[in-house]
């Protein structure tokens, strides 16, 4: 699926949100969705360089929004039983950890549960 934009470039969903990302890389919904779009261990560049997989664009949208219970909890469902992660704040997080960081931003989001 692509759409055209006004200055005539056809982007996938996956150029749009690198494209979000350029233009704004402190907004945690860009990472989000790119994150949200990658399969497997795909790993994708950003237009500044930088290689990241699924789980590191999860701890960038972590970064821009630390009350982000999504990245959370999908971040904490990629983690292995016993698994820790290093966010860029320096905590090291297992999954329960990321999972009660995702409830305590959403306590709403049935997800997190």
């Amino acid at each position: 699926e692509t759409v055209q934009l006004y200055d005539g470039r056809v982007l996938s969903r996956k150029q749009l949100f690198l494209e979000t990302i350029r233009c704004d890389p402190d907004e945690s919904m860009g990472y989000f969705s790119l994150a949200t779009e990658l399969e497997g261990k795909e790993m994708v560049q950003l237009h500044d360089g930088h290689v990241l997989d699924k789980r590191q664009l999860y701890v960038e949208a972590i970064r821009c929004n630390p009350n982000d219970g999504r990245a959370y909890n999908n971040l904490g469902g990629m983690l292995a039983p016993g698994e820790r992660i290093q966010l860029l704040d320096g905590r090291m997080l297992s999954a329960r950890q990321l999972f009660v960081e995702a409830i305590r931003c959403s306590p709403d989001d049935n997800d997190a549960f």
